[in-house]
């Protein structure tokens, strides 16, 4: 009985560990916008009910490969080891970057990916459910305290900093950047303006 119970146990976990990984090498082939259940299914070498046996549907399949994709960007963002907070928050750009262009289909899955799961603004961040926010948020109060940046709310800092990165990576993939020597180049100059615009300014001089 317990052979027989151990044996189910490991084929459920290999049948979901294998369908998990078709629905990746799907979506690095195809790309969101290409993806199906069908695809996933026939890649490994599965029907679609059987399918249905690990993933209930459709959408759990997705929210499986959006954590995928933030468990990887959480684990870029928590190797930089920047001590001073701007430092650090230039250094999450250019980190943001990377993954975007090395790892266009997971990158994709993070941030792009319409799951029912996926965090929604501003609740979930404000109960810190996006780790790597939270950590922004706390180099943004860091610098806040510092007096390097203003008394703008760290989450508004953190929004504007990640929707202009995300943004220009969108306007990057609809082509709309000559190379991508020049996207990158204006992306780092955005991003400096970006944390340049909330720095805190110097008092006006009594007249």
């Amino acid at each position: 009985m317990f052979t027989t119970y151990t044996f189910y146990v490991y084929y459920v976990y290999m049948s979901r560990d294998r369908i998990f990984a078709a629905a990746k090498a799907v979506l690095d082939r195809e790309g969101v916008s290409n993806f199906t259940v069908r695809k996933v299914a026939d890649h490994a070498g599965l029907s679609p009910m059987a399918m249905y046996r690990h993933f209930a549907d459709k959408e759990a399949l997705l929210d499986a490969l959006v954590n995928d994709g933030l468990a990887a960007w959480e684990r870029i963002a928590q190797s930089i080891g920047a001590s001073d907070p701007i430092e650090w928050l230039t250094a999450l750009g250019e980190a943001f970057l990377e993954f975007a262009l090395r790892e266009p289909h997971r990158f994709d899955a993070a941030f792009f990916l319409p799951a029912p799961g996926a965090r929604q603004y501003p609740d979930d961040f404000v109960a810190g459910r996006s780790p790597v926010v939270a950590m922004a948020m706390m180099r943004i109060e860091q610098a806040k305290a510092e007096g390097r940046l203003g008394e703008k709310p760290a989450l508004e800092v953190a929004l504007a900093f990640s929707g202009l990165a995300q943004g220009l990576i969108s306007m990057y993939r609809a082509n709309r950047f000559s190379s991508e020597k020049q996207f990158k180049t204006l992306y780092r100059t955005q991003i400096r303006h970006c944390l340049e615009g909330f720095a805190k300014k110097p008092s006006g001089r009594a007249r």
